[in-house]
C-alpha cells in the first residue's frame, strides 16, 4: 500500500508518473484535487521530476481522450479516427493547454538516455512492464526515491517509495 500523497513533505525529489498528470487535466472526480494540489506545490517547491517517455505517455493518451470526447468517439477508436481525419488533432484544445502548462513548469527534465539493459533487467527483477521498468530505471539513474503514481505495480521496486492520490 502506497504513502498519501497529500502527506509528501516538499523535501525530497519525487518524478511524477502519467496518472497523476492525467487526473490533474481531467479532474478526476476522486483524485483530480489531490493531484492538482499537489502538482501546484511541487511546481513551487521545484522538487518534481519527469521524463520524456512519461511525457510521451500523457501526450498520447490526452489526445486518445480528448479526441474520443471531442468527436463522441469511443477512446480505442481514436486512433483510426485520426488516420482518417488528421486534422482532428490541431482542433485539440485541453491537449495544447496541458502540454503548455507542463512546458512552462518549474519540473525537472530528467534524460533517458542509456536505460537499456538496465530497464530490461528492473522488469525481469520485479515483475514490471518495460514502460514501468523504464521509469524505475530511470529514477534509480537518477537517484530519485519517490514516486507520485497511482500505480500500485511501483510497490514491487524496492528502492522506490510510492505516494498515491
Amino acid at each position: 500500500m502506497g504513502l498519501k500523497l497529500s502527506d509528501f513533505i516538499l523535501d525530497a525529489k519525487i518524478y511524477i508518473d502519467a496518472n497523476i498528470f492525467l487526473y490533474s487535466a481531467f479532474k478526476h472526480p476522486k483524485f483530480g484535487e489531490v493531484c492538482i494540489n499537489f502538482l501546484m506545490r511541487v511546481d513551487e517547491k521545484k522538487n518534481g521530476y519527469v521524463s520524456d517517455i512519461t511525457l510521451n505517455e500523457v501526450f498520447h493518451k490526452l489526445m486518445l481522450a480528448e479526441i474520443g470526447r471531442t468527436f463522441k468517439i469511443k477512446t480505442w477508436d481514436a486512433v483510426k479516427y485520426i488516420k482518417r481525419h488528421p486534422e482532428a488533432i490541431s482542433k485539440l484544445e485541453i491537449l495544447w493547454e496541458e502540454m503548455e502548462i507542463i512546458k512552462n513548469s518549474h519540473l525537472n527534465f530528467i534524460s533517458t538516455e542509456k536505460v537499456f539493459p538496465g530497464f530490461v533487467e528492473i522488469s525481469h527483477r520485479f515483475n514490471l512492464l518495460a514502460t514501468d521498468a523504464m521509469i524505475a530505471m530511470i529514477m534509480e539513474k537518477n537517484n530519485i526515491k519517490n514516486i507520485a503514481t497511482n500505480d500500485s505495480d511501483f510497490e514491487r521496486v524496492d528502492f522506490l517509495k510510492v505516494w498515491k492520490p
